[in-house]
């Protein structure tokens, strides 16, 4: 508790000094969710009532989700600092403390995330209230869509740690980050709800874990999911969650062997 609050205090004040720019980012992604608006409002103008089993407000509300969770589980900034830390040879500073590198690490990301919620808190819901006659507000599931956001953070945190790792291997690893961040948005139903694709493809999409990072803690909130569904779903998040941690430990461990640093 004592090294979570220390990282509480150390990302307290970066985000401090960065606040505007977390401001104009937040601002700026709410543009595409005014398109949305308008755009999914031509298209159920045709006379149709659900489209993939989601009703207009269904909608726009997952998209409004898919927003927000998609900011706050984005571990790219977290990727990117760990990579250049092993090039750069920083990361031997982190290696000499008391504290396991991931485990210090994931405690600053979770700091990280936590000061982004409390700082863009209330403009969300400022947003939401403005548009509010457009957001489908039944939580039928709340608790389980923490549970399974939860889950989805830790997967999302074990993916982005495995690719940073790989900089150990790998010299330049941004094109690698590009290309899983055009195939995720697709795969996660970040573009589009899952459910519109032909179960055939759906069904496939069951077997990788970014399905469960993004839409299936959505899909939960919305009320679509069976008691039997959300189950299932929320438990292939811990088995996923359990071998990407096993992969992230054997990942590590080889990494540190190879890897050298030298300086300060």
């Amino acid at each position: 508790m004592r090294i979570q609050k220390a990282a509480f205090k150390l990302k307290l004040s970066e985000f401090t000094i960065y606040r505007s720019n977390v401001f104009l980012n937040f601002f700026f992604g709410c543009v595409p969710l005014l398109v949305y608006i308008f755009l999914w409002k031509a298209i159920y103008g045709n006379g149709l009532e659900r489209i993939g089993g989601y009703s207009y407000k269904q909608m726009i509300t997952y998209y409004v989700l898919i927003f927000l969770c998609s900011e706050v589980l984005d571990a790219r900034d977290n990727t990117v600092k760990m990579s250049e830390m092993i090039q750069g040879g920083q990361i031997h500073n982190y290696l000499l403390k008391p504290v396991g590198f991931l485990s210090l690490n994931y405690r600053l990301y979770q700091a990280e995330k936590m000061i982004y919620l409390l700082n863009i808190g209330i403009p969300f819901l400022a947003f939401c209230l403005a548009i509010h006659k457009f957001i489908y507000w039944k939580a039928y599931n709340l608790l389980f869509f923490v549970i399974s956001f939860c889950l989805a953070f830790v997967l999302k945190y074990m993916i982005g740690c495995i690719l940073g790792l790989i900089t150990t291997w790998v010299e330049e690893i941004t094109g690698l980050l590009d290309l899983l961040n055009n195939v995720e948005k697709f795969l996660s139903g970040s573009l589009i709800p899952l459910t519109l694709l032909p179960s055939g493809l759906n069904m496939a999409l069951s077997f990788f874990p970014f399905k469960y990072t993004l839409f299936v803690p959505v899909d939960i909130y919305m009320g679509n999911m069976k008691s039997q569904d959300m189950g299932i779903s929320i438990g292939i998040q811990a088995v996923w969650c359990i071998v990407l941690g096993l992969v992230l430990i054997i990942l590590k461990n080889e990494a540190f062997k190879k890897y050298s640093g030298y300086g300060s």
